[in-house]
C-alpha cells in the first residue's frame, strides 16, 4: 500500500491504495544467463516455463528438471535434462516496456486447422469473467490480464504489467497443470500485436479476443495462419478483423480479405 493524492478539480485528497508492482527477473538456463524480464512478481514459475516454451528452448515440461525462483533476489535458475543452445538474435517487440522475442517469423508456425466456432455473446461473457477474475487489476489498475478459455469457463488466468508476459504465464501454468491449449480461446485485456498473435499460433489457439485492438501486422499474420481475431469486445458488440470462427446465429462470419 502507498499513499498518493487523488485530484478532482481544485481539491486534492490523500488516499492509500495499491500501485502496480514491477521487478526485473534474470533467467539462467543450465547455469548460463539468458535474459532479464521485466514483470509482475506473481506466478513467476509459470512465466519462466511459459517463456522458455514460447521461445522453443523447451518443447515440453518433461525437459525441465529444476526451477528455482527467488523473487527477493530477482533470479530464476532453470536446469534442463539436456544441454541447449540458447537463441541470441533478440528482437525488440512492440510489447509493454519493449518486450524481447527471438522468433517472429510466421513461417516457423503451421497454419491452424480448427473446427472451433464461438458466438459473440460467448466472447463477451468470457471477457467479463476475465475482468472479474483479475484480482490485481481491481486492486491497482494499470495491469494486463490474459486467460485461456474452453468457451464455457476460464481454465487459466494470469496478470502482469506486460501483456506478453501475461500470455507466457497462461501457457506456463497450462503446462504446469497439464491443460492443453489447442482449440481454446485466448482472451487479453491488451493490444494484440504481432508477437501476441504468434504466441497464440504457437499455443495452437485459433481465436484471440481482446478488450482493445489488434495491429495491422497481427491481422495479416492471423489471415495467413487461420486465426480469428476479435477486438473491442464489449457486452453488446465487438469487431471481427480476421478468421471464420465467429458465429452469428448458425452461420460462421468471416471478414472479406
Amino acid at each position: 500500500m502507498r499513499t498518493y493524492f487523488r485530484v478532482r478539480g481544485s481539491r486534492a485528497d490523500e488516499v492509500a491504495g495499491e500501485i502496480v508492482r514491477e521487478q526485473p527477473l534474470t533467467l539462467s538456463v543450465n547455469g548460463e544467463k539468458f535474459l532479464t524480464l521485466l514483470c509482475s512478481p506473481v506466478k513467476l514459475e509459470a512465466l519462466v516455463v511459459g517463456y522458455l516454451w514460447m521461445e522453443k528452448v523447451i518443447a515440453s515440461l518433461d525437459e525441465v528438471t529444476r526451477v528455482e525462483v527467488s523473487p527477493v533476489d530477482g533470479h530464476a535458475e532453470v536446469t534442463l535434462s539436456h544441454p541447449v543452445t540458447l537463441p541470441t538474435e533478440r528482437i525488440l517487440t512492440s510489447g509493454c516496456g519493449g518486450g524481447i522475442t527471438f522468433r517472429i517469423d510466421h513461417r516457423l508456425f503451421p497454419r491452424l486447422a480448427s473446427s472451433l466456432r464461438v458466438a459473440p455473446e460467448t466472447l463477451s461473457a468470457q471477457m467479463k469473467d476475465l475482468f472479474a477474475a483479475a484480482v490485481h487489476y481491481r486492486e491497482s489498475r494499470g495491469i494486463h490480464g490474459a486467460a485461456l478459455s474452453d468457451g464455457e469457463r476460464l481454465l487459466v488466468v494470469a496478470e502482469d504489467v506486460g501483456r506478453h508476459n501475461a500470455v507466457d504465464k497462461v501457457k506456463g501454468e497450462a503446462l504446469l497443470r497439464g491443460i492443453p491449449t489447442e482449440d481454446r480461446i485466448l482472451l487479453s485485456t491488451g493490444r494484440v500485436s504481432s508477437e501476441m498473435l504468434l504466441k497464440a499460433a504457437r499455443m495452437g489457439v485459433p481465436l484471440v479476443a481482446s478488450r482493445t485492438s489488434p495491429t495491422e501486422m497481427a491481422v495479416a499474420l492471423a489471415e495467413q495462419l487461420n486465426i480469428t481475431v476479435c477486438g473491442y469486445v464489449r457486452p453488446d458488440s465487438l469487431n471481427l478483423y480476421a478468421g471464420g470462427a465467429l458465429l452469428l446465429g448458425r452461420t460462421a462470419l468471416a471478414p472479406h480479405a
